[in-house]
């Protein structure tokens, strides 16, 4: 395995020495165990303070994967059904052709509710009752169930209010029971304390993106502005705000895996089921069928097996951050970066990487 690390530690000193990464992270777990732990570059544009395993970098979407974790969780208990009405646990959601979505819908992305939900200004996202009020009553933009379009960073309040409404606890209290807690997760925050602060890497915007205007208008153009905010770090939005290492996010996966005996988080059945690849009457058709990506239930799935299941899973994050569980290959692995990138080049090289593996 120092073989793979060696080349995985050499693909990040490139990037940081190209200026294509300014600081990262990989970690790889086999069957369990940490197998690469590389780092490489600077938390900061001026590049004087290094990066290193213990450094907590924004993974944006990337982190709804795990809120899908610990949702699902309430699924295996009996708490929540996928096939349940929104309105039986969310009746304020009942209103503008919305009245017949089901969590299958939320968790599929298949909901309608996707436009981004406005706001008055930044810190104002981070107020929950105010924003979930605004995607109650938003109109879908396609009947619910008709297609697939990704919910951006409403799944916040569309997944989480109904694990808070089935549970009486707030999300950040879930997570952590559901998640972190069983997972021994220490370094993965939605919602960082002021005693964490000061490992939080800087969200840079990548030269490859538009220029940002001023003032900043909308979600669009000002996520690394949102980020950098120290109201929104410390709120919990598991839709996008999600502050972690490349370790406790491979790690996240690792315990998801078919071949994970001990400490898993879910059972093989729920992974199967959700990660069972599914067209809405309205998607359109793959081609080639066996390359296709498409939502599971919350995680993205490809490389489908005979019976349409997905053998790879995860979730990326805007600018290049990704956690992904691999069946085939029994291994886990969570890329986090500080730059964020148009291209996510770094992305498709591990993905490139390890399926050769």
């Amino acid at each position: 395995m120092k073989f793979l690390h060696d080349t995985i530690q050499n693909l990040l000193d490139k990037a940081v020495s190209s200026g294509d990464e300014i600081g990262c992270q990989v970690a790889v777990f086999a069957n369990g165990k940490l197998i690469v732990d590389a780092v490489a570059g600077t938390i900061d544009r001026e590049r004087k303070h290094h990066v290193n395993s213990h450094t907590l970098f924004p993974v944006f979407s990337a982190g709804k994967g795990i809120a899908t974790t610990a949702f699902l969780r309430l699924v295996e208990r009996g708490l929540i059904h996928p096939d349940q009405k929104v309105r039986e646990i969310w009746p304020e959601f009942a209103c503008n052709g919305k009245e017949e979505t089901t969590v299958r819908h939320i968790l599929r992305h298949r909901s309608g509710v996707c436009i981004r939900t406005p706001y008055d200004f930044i810190e104002q996202i981070a107020d929950w009752d105010i924003m979930c009020k605004r995607v109650a009553a938003a109109k879908p933009v396609f009947p619910p169930g008709s297609a697939t379009r990704y919910q951006t960073i409403n799944y916040t309040w569309l997944l989480c209010e109904l694990a808070q409404r089935v549970t009486g606890k707030p999300f950040a209290q879930i997570v952590n029971e559901e998640v972190f807690v069983p997972a021994g997760m220490n370094d993965m925050f939605f919602g960082v304390p002021d005693s964490e602060r000061s490992r939080i890497t800087e969200a840079i915007r990548g030269s490859n993106l538009p220029t940002a205007p001023d003032p900043l208008p909308c979600w669009d153009y000002s996520l690394e502005t949102i980020m950098n905010n120290r109201v929104i770090q410390q709120a919990c939005l598991p839709g996008f705000n999600c502050m972690t290492t490349a370790i406790d996010l491979a790690k996240h996966y690792s315990l998801l895996l078919d071949s994970e005996k001990n400490n898993r988080l879910l059972k093989r059945e729920t992974i199967r089921e959700a990660c069972k690849m599914t067209l809405a009457p309205d998607d359109p058709k793959p081609e080639p069928s066996e390359n296709w990506t498409t939502f599971g239930f919350g995680y993205k799935a490809s490389r489908p097996d005979a019976d349409a299941v997905g053998q790879e899973f995860g979730h990326g994050g805007y600018g290049g951050s990704i956690g992904i569980a691999s069946q085939k290959n029994n291994l886990a692995y969570g890329f986090t970066c500080n730059l964020m990138n148009g291209g996510a080049q770094m992305r498709q090289t591990l993905s490139e990487l390890f399926e050769s593996i």
